[in-house]
Order: structure tokens, then C-alpha cells, then sequence
């Protein structure tokens, strides 16, 4: 499909997306890169500060996904969209005036992560919206549909992130300051678009539900299901152990090779390409009809590459593997998100998918606190090694219980196998 052909409501929200993942790849490279190059942070500490944007969504995703269920998923979108401009401009505000401190960065951190465990629920929810033309009425989207728009979904989401990392790559030339204003611009436009594409219909039923019960009833829900049961635990598998040691180890390790921001820089962009490049080959060639099959061997596939990384590759051999690395997250993430619109009721969707998400970035944040204490007493290619050998226990777990390697999308609907009654 072409971009042009994309319905209207679908692009805007398509270019939203990709503002707020510009905003995110500048800070990926933005925040550790202060700490480690600017305020000369030891791993613990940095460590501390990658967790402070993580750790919020312990305590506002569900509430982010309620709050998206409740009311316009496209209105709390753009509300947080605001509140993460603000940070931005605040701190580029102080640093034309000093360095920042631990503490500043704590609470830069962490009033980054508390807007955007609204943001990410919010966002997501407005893929059906979004999917949906005219001529589809109130009809149920086909599977392929929704996967379809997913994988656009995902290709703004990265190539948003890769324009933001190729500007963070400017650190050592242009500053922090000019590169936090970006930020703010594209919030501020993505924040317009969202609200272009905002309900004018009737409050969702569901406000009328007390949000304690709210809660109980998307935790209920994931229970109901055990490929989504499954699928949560996994990603916060991956969480603990392969982005906590992504935000600790790998800024130590460019550190490491004494080759400055733009080499850092450059690795996450070569993440990111990897990330553009299997995102677009599933826009070519579909999901396929065993997605869970497909994130079980993503998997397997990051366990190969955390072992290989351990090793200690020369610069560019890590920029190769960190594509590689990029390629495999970008297939996991895109096969796991479509799990869950496609299996999560609507009702209760957004609560399902900040469940998700808390799983991921919730363990994520305690996975980056353990790199960080791991890597202080030890080198921080035995942190990846560790996680490369705890991540084949997890896929040979997974594939004994095999809740996901049985779940098959049919064109009525998916449906999840018993893999123990197969022959």
C-alpha cells in the first residue's frame, strides 16, 4: 500500500506518531549522553537515571489506559504530548544558564515518564480509530487490517526515532539546548494532529465505571487469555533483561571505544535502521498467521546476538549487530502489538495495552538499575553475556508452555491451540 493512498485520518495520525518518536529518539541519545559525557555520571548512577523515566509507568500506565478507556484516547494523546514539551523546554531553559546535577536529572527522568505512561496507551488505542474509513461503518476490522496498520504504525515509530537520532548525533557540534527545542517543536505538532483527530461523539460508556474496578477488569481480562497472559510475561522478560542492558551497557561500551556522542549516536541509529528495515519487509510480505510463533523466535534470535556482542566486536562489528539487534526488535514488537489489538476487546483495550506496556517498560527500568549495579563490579560484557544465557531459559520456557506458539490468526477470528493436544 502507498503512503498517498493512506485514508487522511490514518496519516495525521501517522505523522503524530512519528513527532512524538522524533522527540523520543533525541532523548534516548540526549539523556544518558548529558549524564555520561556532561555531568560525568558513574554506571550506577546512570543506571539511576535511565530508570527514572522508566520507573513512572510502575504507577501511571494503568492509569494511563484507564484514563484513554474513559475518556478520548486522542485528547489524553495530546494533553501528555504538552506535558512532555514542557520538560524539554524547562531543562534547555536551565542549561543555558548550568550544568545539571544528579537531582535534576532524577526529576527530568521522572517527569518524563510520568507523561508518557499517558501518552503510550493513548496512542495505541487510536489504531482502530484510525484503521477505519468511512465505507467500514461499525463493521469489525479484519485481521489483516489491523496488522496492516500496525506495521505502519511501527515504521512512523521508528523512522520518527531515526530522524531524532540522526539530530542527536550533532551533540558534540550543536549542544544540548537546540536539540531540546527540537523536542519541543515536534511535540507541539504532534500534540495539533492528535487533537485534529479527537471524538466528537459521546463519552465511551465505560466513564461511568469506577476506576478501581477499571483496573481489575483489564488485569481480568489478560487472564481470560493465555497467549496475552503469556505474551505480557515475555515482554517483560525482555524489558528486564534486553533494554535495561540497551540504556546501561551500550552507552558504556561507546564510551568505552572513546569515539564521542556521535559514535553512540550512531549505533542507535543503526539499531533504528535495522528496526526501518524488517518493518518494512513485514509491510511487504504481512505478520503471517503464527505471530506468537514469530516473537518466541525473536527471542532466540536476541539471545544469539547478546552473546555475540559479549564477545567484545570491534566498532563496527558492533554497529552491524546492533542492526541486526534493531531488526529483531522491531519483528518482536510489531508481532506482540498485533497480538494484542487483535485478541483485547474493545472495551477494555487500552487497559490491556498499558498492561502490556508495563510489563515492558516497568521491568525494563529495573533491568536498567541491575545493569547498572552489575556493570559497576564487573565488566560490562559479562552483564551481556548473562543476559544473552538467561534469555535461552526464557525461549526454552516459552516454547514448553507454548500458549503463543499456538496461536493462529484465521480470517473470522484468531484462535489459541492447547500445544500439548497437538499430535
Amino acid at each position: 500500500m502507498a503512503f498517498p493512498a493512506l485514508a487522511a485520518r490514518l496519516r495525521t495520525f501517522l505523522f503524530g506518531y512519528s513527532g512524538t518518536s522524533l522527540a523520543t529518539g533525541l532523548q534516548v541519545i540526549l539523556l544518558p549522553w548529558i549524564a555520561v559525557s556532561l555531568v560525568e555520571l558513574p554506571a550506577l548512577q546512570l543506571g539511576w537515571v535511565q530508570a527514572s523515566v522508566l520507573l513512572p509507568n510502575l504507577v501511571f500506565l494503568l492509569f494511563g489506559g484507564a484514563l484513554a478507556d474513559r475518556f478520548d484516547a486522542a485528547r489524553v494523546a495530546a494533553l501528555s504530548c504538552v506535558g512532555l514539551a514542557l520538560c524539554h523546554a524547562l531543562l534547555a531553559i536551565y542549561l543555558l544558564e548550568r550544568l545539571p546535577n544528579l537531582v535534576l536529572l532524577l526529576a527530568y527522568g521522572v517527569s518524563l515518564g510520568i507523561f508518557t505512561a499517558f501518552l503510550q496507551p493513548a496512542r495505541d488505542n487510536l489504531v482502530h480509530r484510525c484503521a477505519r474509513t468511512p465505507q467500514d461503518g461499525t463493521a469489525r476490522l479484519s485481521e489483516a487490517r489491523v496488522q496492516h496498520t500496525v506495521t505502519w504504525m511501527m515504521l512512523a515509530q521508528y523512522g520518527g526515532q531515526a530522524v531524532g537520532m540522526l539530530l542527536a548525533s550533532r551533540f558534540d557540534l550543536w549542544g544540548a539546548e537546540p536539540l531540546l527545542l527540537i523536542q519541543v517543536g515536534a511535540l507541539a505538532i504532534a500534540a495539533l494532529l492528535f487533537i485534529s483527530i479527537r471524538h466528537h461523539g459521546p463519552a465511551p460508556e465505560s466513564i461511568a465505571q469506577k476506576l478501581p474496578s477499571a483496573l481489575l477488569e483489564g488485569f481480568a481480562e489478560v487472564k481470560k487469555s493465555r497467549a496475552i497472559l503469556e505474551l505480557v510475561l515475555l515482554v517483560g522478560f525482555n524489558g528486564l533483561v534486553h533494554i535495561g542492558v540497551f540504556l546501561v551497557v551500550l552507552p558504556l561500551m561507546a564510551d568505552s571505544y572513546g569515539r564521542g556522542a556521535s559514535y553512540y549516536a550512531s549505533l542507535q541509529i543503526a539499531f533504528v535502521v535495522g528496526t526501518v528495515i524488517a518493518t518494512v519487509a513485514m509491510l511487504r510480505r504481512g505478520q503471517g498467521d503464527q505471530p506468537g510463533r514469530g516473537v518466541l523466535m525473536c527471542l532466540l534470535y536476541s539471545a544469539a546476538l547478546l552473546i555475540a556482542i559479549s564477545f567484545g566486536p570491534t566498532p563496527f562489528g558492533l554497529m552491524l549487530l546492533c542492526a541486526c539487534w534493531g531488526a529483531v526488535a522491531a519483528a518482536s514488537a510489531g508481532l506482540g502489538r498485533a497480538i494484542v489489538q487483535l485478541l483485547a476487546p474493545e472495551q477494555v483495550r487500552s487497559r490491556i495495552i498499558s498492561i502490556y506496556q508495563l510489563s515492558l517498560f516497568g521491568s525494563a527500568a529495573i533491568g536498567a538499575l541491575a545493569a547498572g549495579a552489575i556493570s559497576e563490579f564487573s565488566a560490562p560484557l559479562t552483564t551481556l553475556l548473562w543476559a544473552g544465557i538467561f534469555s535461552l531459559i526464557a525461549f526454552a520456557l516459552a516454547w514448553y508452555s507454548g500458549a503463543l506458539r499456538g496461536l493462529t490468526l484465521h480470517r473470522d477470528s484468531p484462535t489459541e491451540h492447547d500445544p500439548h493436544s497437538q499430535p
